[in-house]
């Protein structure tokens, strides 16, 4: 049996607005707003669609449906988890996201990239989160 960690949307509000601190805390270490540091928020899909929208509100910073005009840009990357890394390497191994920061909820020590802003460390366990099915 798989042990699994189940997320709430009220867990995932706490989540989205510890990284919109983290983020902005880090921002006011070169005297800028978040607004001033980033173009936009770019989920990718699946996992960072939701959370995209959800920091880009948070944050006042535009949600980025297009990476055309993107490049060159410094903008905020965000996915669900960093577990692997693969997925993210991936991305980040592209032009468009040369001057990206990864921010992800959860991150997990055996991942080949470690996010700029993370919340929680993820355990041995699969994690549910609200908008996935079980």
């Amino acid at each position: 049996m798989i042990n699994k960690q189940y997320y709430s949307w009220d867990d995932i509000d706490w989540m989205i607005d510890t990284l919109a601190r983290n983020i902005a805390e880090d921002c006011q270490k070169s005297d800028k707003t978040p607004a001033q540091a980033f173009k936009g928020v770019y989920g990718i899909p699946r996992g960072g669609l939701v959370m995209a929208v959800m920091l880009s509100h948070t944050l006042e910073l535009p949600y980025v449906e297009s990476l055309n005009g993107m490049y060159g840009e410094k903008f905020l990357i965000v996915d669900d988890i960093s577990d692997t890394g693969v997925t993210l390497e991936r991305m980040m191994n592209t032009d468009v996201f040369k001057y990206a920061k990864i921010a992800t909820l959860n991150y997990h020590k055996q991942s080949v990239v470690v996010p700029d802003f993370w919340v929680e460390e993820k355990k041995d366990q699969w994690i549910v989160y609200p908008w996935e099915s079980d």
